[in-house]
């Protein structure tokens, strides 16, 4: 996992370009034959101009590795700095105090009082230019007790003004948009450059919904270690606990309703799961409430699995979960990963069922092309489309979603994702290929 080190990054880059340099260096001594001083041939005057756009392209690596190290520096220091300037406002207050005691009269300070609060250096710009000048008349207001260079505070006050005016040193998020700068993001193999609280958020979303298991973007996937420095102990603990369970072929959860929580393979024994958590018991064969002797018959899943069979679910093989299907062909994914046939509920490619049952291949064919349409269209040219549609599903209905999106512009009502259900007012995707609609945050990092 590729992380965002501006340092490495720049270290990459020097490197490169010395190389490039040696290069060159190499190539004069193979070249030979003499010339005049004034009137080298053309290869040398190639060979010149590119070193010097290369020694251009170092100092310019140099400077902003400088101004990397600067960036960090404010921010590595910001506690101390702020230390510094509130000693530095309360030797103002005292020398203020001791002025007016001397000459028996109290000198203002109304620069102490109306100094913008600066605690949380870094969290909104504020105006510096008040401060600077603040601070400097109340140090310059008695020129025989002061010096003319004034308190150091202002150029830690000023250096932190010219950084936060230097976009090229700030990285825009590709999740929330905000710019940022490159020591706080963390670039991904995918090339997207996430915030550490992007990054952060998107993890401990993964330890709440299994569907965004395992963590990826764009189809890469993504090491918690990238960000595990910016977890506290519980919420690392959660996560590790998630991966833990969605990882597992044999999953067993806690009986006890108000519970429920996953027992790992460590606490279960042939007969019994015990739970951490709640410390009750979990019968293995029957998964009820821990019980002496042979398990009652279970006449709640009983009528489930009936009521079920009458509703035409179907059970993943895979979890045992129960899968209704209202739409689509019969290709069912559940959300523990197992592929199956919804028709007669085997392991997907391993029955003769076909792909898709007419009627409902039909139904998303006009669902389709009403969606598309601009403008309602004459009963025959619809046909004619419903028809040419269904063909293009029969086709694509095994798409992998790998090409590309068109971006569909919302309405008032705006539309559906097709995956997670969120209604989006703004814009929503459409694979080119199986016309399936998807919301940003699905296509980066459920497809």
């Amino acid at each position: 996992m590729a992380c965002a080190d501006p340092f490495l990054q720049l270290d990459d880059q020097s490197f490169a370009l010395q190389l490039q340099l040696e290069e060159i260096e190499a190539q004069r001594e193979l070249q030979s034959g003499k010339w005049r001083e004034d009137s080298p041939p053309d290869f040398a005057l190639a060979f010149d101009d590119f070193e010097a756009e290369l020694k251009k392209a170092m100092f310019l690596v140099e400077d902003l590795r400088f101004a990397h190290s600067i960036a960090k520096a404010v921010h590595i220091d910001a506690v101390a700095i702020e230390e510094s300037r509130a000693e530095e406002t309360q030797s103002i207050q005292d020398r203020d105090f001791a002025l007016s005691l001397n000459e028996n009269e109290h000198l203002p300070s109304q620069d102490v009082a109306d100094l913008p609060e600066t605690s949380h250096l870094g969290a909104e710009l504020v105006d510096w230019d008040h401060v600077l000048r603040a601070t400097e008349a109340s140090t310059l207001s008695n020129e025989s007790y002061s010096t003319v260079a004034g308190p150091s505070t202002q150029y830690s006050l000023h250096q932190k003004a010219v950084l936060e005016h230097l976009p090229q040193l700030k990285v825009e998020c590709s999740v929330c948009g905000e710019s940022v700068y490159p020591h706080f993001t963390v670039r991904l193999v995918c090339s997207d450059i996430y915030c550490k609280p992007c990054l952060k958020s998107f993890f401990l979303r993964v330890a709440k919904d299994e569907t965004l298991f395992p963590p990826k973007c764009h189809r890469q996937p993504i090491d918690i270690s990238t960000i595990e420095a910016d977890f506290s102990v519980e919420e690392l603990t959660a996560y590790r606990s998630a991966e833990l369970e969605f990882t597992s072929t044999d999953r067993v959860y806690c009986a006890d309703l108000e519970c429920a929580k996953f027992i790992p393979m460590p606490r279960r024994t042939p007969g019994r799961a015990s739970c951490e958590a709640c410390g009750a018991g979990t019968c293995m064969h029957c998964k009820a409430l821990a019980h002496e002797g042979g398990c009652p018959a279970d006449e709640a899943r009983e009528s489930l699995v009936k009521f079920a069979d009458e509703q035409g679910w179907k059970p993943c093989f895979g979890c045992g979960e129960m899968v209704f299907r209202y739409e689509g062909c019969d290709h069912m994914t559940c959300r523990c990963s197992a592929e199956f046939c919804y028709r007669c509920g085997v392991k997907w490619k391993e029955c003769q069922c076909g792909d898709w049952v007419p009627d409902l291949l039909d139904r998303r064919a006009q669902q389709i092309v009403d969606r598309e349409a601009p403008w309602p269209l004459a009963p025959a040219i619809r046909q004619q489309r419903v028809v040419a549609m269904a063909q293009e599903l029969q086709t694509n209905h095994e798409c992998d979603h790998s090409g590309k999106f068109t971006r569909l512009e919302g309405s008032r009502r705006g539309k559906v994702c097709e995956i997670c259900g969120t209604r989006h007012r703004k814009y929503i995707l459409s694979c080119k290929r199986c016309h399936m609609l998807a919301c940003e945050d699905c296509r980066r990092h459920r497809l």
